[in-house]
């Protein structure tokens, strides 16, 4: 009995010996999942945090329109940080010409609707006039594979109000420049844009339907007669239009750095909320 004893004892010990490192390995591997975990919580945290600080800064310096060199440089610090944190390894995948996967397969993608919160690019800022025959509103892009649509949103001027044939308060014109993207995996995070087109849509915004016919159009404002009368130019030749690098790409928001060093901060539309 004794010996059979020594035996089992012995035999006991050999399989902890084999057991114990499996049960080492699995614990590495937990705590190494556990670790891997916390950081992705924290980077998520830190992302926020930054978006959060980015959009108060928008929303304070309109836009970026009435900011100041201190407000730039602190919009410049984000960004910077932010781009470390970008969650998409091929931002500019949407527009790869020998992509195999479609837009809805590659997740954040940049195909949607976005709407301009920030920028620094003096070619936007300037459009912004105190005295102007338009009002400007929203500005925003449409990414949809190929195309690439800036699209700026024009009201009409308060001071215009008392005029005839100007609309009402609701008219809004949209003017679409239409580009075409294109990038590679070699390219990855830029995109090459050539122009293609120009497009200029208008909404009467009242809520009477607008009558047909060229005059009536006329005496109901301009927005009123692009409405009936919607202009799209698009030629066989395309021109080169710029590059610009994507810095930052989420399932909300949207950093780019154009190739003259200027930066553009977009956020998603919510389906259903679109404006354009």
């Amino acid at each position: 009995m004794p010996r059979e004893y020594s035996k089992l004892l012995a035999l006991l010990a050999a399989l902890l010996l084999v057991a114990s490192p499996c049960v080492s390995f699995q614990t590495s591997k937990l705590a190494t999942r556990t670790t891997s975990t916390k950081i992705a919580m924290t980077s998520s945290s830190e992302q926020q945090l930054l978006k959060d600080d980015l959009v108060a800064l928008a929303s304070s310096t309109r836009r970026g329109f009435s900011a100041s060199r201190k407000d730039r440089d602190k919009a410049k610090s984000i960004i910077n940080e932010l781009s470390k944190l970008s969650p998409t390894e091929e931002p500019a995948a949407a527009y790869y010409s020998d992509a195999q996967a479609t837009s809805d397969d590659i997740v954040p993608s940049l195909a949607g609707k976005w709407t301009l919160i920030y920028t620094d690019a003096p070619d936007i800022t300037s459009l912004d006039a105190p005295v102007s025959i338009q009002k400007l509103g929203r500005i925003g892009q449409e990414c949809d594979p190929p195309l690439i649509k800036n699209v700026i949103e024009w009201k009409r001027p308060s001071w215009a109000s008392s005029l005839p044939f100007s609309g009402d308060e609701d008219s809004r014109i949209l003017q679409k420049i239409v580009t075409e993207g294109a990038s590679t995996p070699a390219e990855n995070p830029t995109v090459d844009l050539k122009l293609v087109g120009l497009e200029i849509s208008g909404t009467n915004g009242s809520m009477e339907e607008t009558s047909s016919g060229l005059v009536n159009s006329l005496l109901n404002g301009p927005a009123a007669l692009l409405e009936q009368n919607p202009i799209k130019l698009q030629g066989p030749l395309k021109g080169p239009f710029g590059k610009f690098d994507i810095l930052y790409l989420d399932d909300e928001m949207r950093i780019s750095k154009t190739y003259q060093g200027y930066y553009a901060v977009n956020v998603r539309q919510e389906k259903g909320n679109e404006w354009f």
